[in-house]
């Protein structure tokens, strides 16, 4: 079977007909199943070693963004992501089954595959960095470039290449929410949660339930609005209360999360790869640390602390935080 015709079926059930089918047609007997009890990310993974293939599920009700309590317990897996690989000594072979996606070859190096996405007309979706993401209309695909070294991409050679769909988007509230821009949530450090400059910017997020729930230092609303709130103890508003210390801002689908709708600081977008963060910001981050999955990056600037985390996959932003200077100076170290 033809892997973009693989494609076609992401977004079914495991028991749907066709993905059947599927799993008939590789030879394939074994079927994913969700280990239980079930846990974040709520994931199957069905890895096909004697065919070099990877296949991943996402159990329902996490997919399709039902109430938290819910994730993990339907007995229901969407089919989302299948990857391939050019082999793992010992783990899994080559796979050699259909024509990789866009005539692309194991042998290609990076400038060679980027050529080839750019001819079928993808050259504009390019999210890059250690890896390679071109984020198409019905499903993101992956290169992980020099096998054994995710941190030479230059070098020849494609390692895997994976392919799936984002999770679907949290609806948009109606009517819209007044989300706050950076610069007055800047000109908010230090003030009391109940101070009216505070309760005017955050009128639309039950701004007195924030002022009750000030004393836990973080207040978390990612569920239902898409950031928390860090309010500094040590150093209390002249009423008393935890001054307002930052503010963390998430992208939709990030775990729990829905979406932040307001702008981000520094023009970033949440789909900014990382490749482009510095010059976004202005300079050299004073902190970088990624591994194959995850990344950190901080800027200490003179009134605030500028955080953020981003994905490697797909090579984009997962939440950006803002603090006041000095609340969180121990990062320095």
């Amino acid at each position: 079977m033809d892997i973009q015709d693989i494609t076609t079926l992401f977004g079914k059930r495991v028991t749907d007909p066709v993905v059947e089918a599927m799993f008939q047609s590789l030879g394939i007997k074994r079927r994913p199943e969700l280990a239980r009890p079930a846990k974040s990310p709520y994931e199957a993974i069905l890895r096909v070693n004697a065919q070099g293939m990877l296949f991943s599920f996402s159990e329902r009700n996490y997919w399709e963004g039902l109430q938290g309590s819910s994730h993990g317990k339907s007995n229901t897996l969407i089919f989302t992501n299948v990857a391939v690989t050019s082999g793992i000594p010992d783990v899994m072979r080559r796979y050699v089954g259909s024509e990789l996606p866009f005539s692309l070859q194991w042998e290609d190096d990076r400038a060679t595959a980027r050529e080839k996405l750019t001819a079928a007309g993808w050259g504009d979706r390019l999210h890059a960095y250690k890896r390679d993401a071109w984020w198409l209309p019905d499903y993101h695909i992956r290169l992980t470039y020099q096998p054994g070294s995710i941190d030479q991409p230059e070098q020849p050679g494609i390692f895997d290449i994976s392919l799936g769909i984002p999770m679907p988007a949290s609806a948009e509230p109606f009517p819209p929410w007044h989300y706050p821009m950076p610069d007055q949530m800047y000109d908010l450090f230090g003030e009391s949660p109940a101070s009216p400059a505070f309760q005017s910017l955050f009128r639309d997020f039950d701004s007195v339930r924030l002022v009750a729930e000030a004393e836990q230092e973080i207040v978390d609303r990612k569920h239902e609005f898409g950031f928390a709130l860090y309010f500094d103890r040590a150093r209390r508003a002249p009423d008393g209360r935890p001054s307002f210390a930052g503010i963390n801002m998430c992208r939709d689908r990030l775990g729990t999360s829905t979406a932040w709708r307001g702008p981000l600081p520094f023009g970033l977008s949440f789909d900014d790869s990382p490749s482009i963060f510095e010059e976004r910001i202005g300079r050299k981050a004073d902190h970088w640390d990624d591994n194959k999955t995850f990344g950190v990056a901080r800027w200490f600037l003179p009134d605030l602390l500028m955080w953020v985390n981003f994905d490697n996959l797909d090579n984009c932003i997962e939440s950006v935080r803002i603090l006041r200077t000095g609340y969180r100076d121990d990062l320095r170290d």
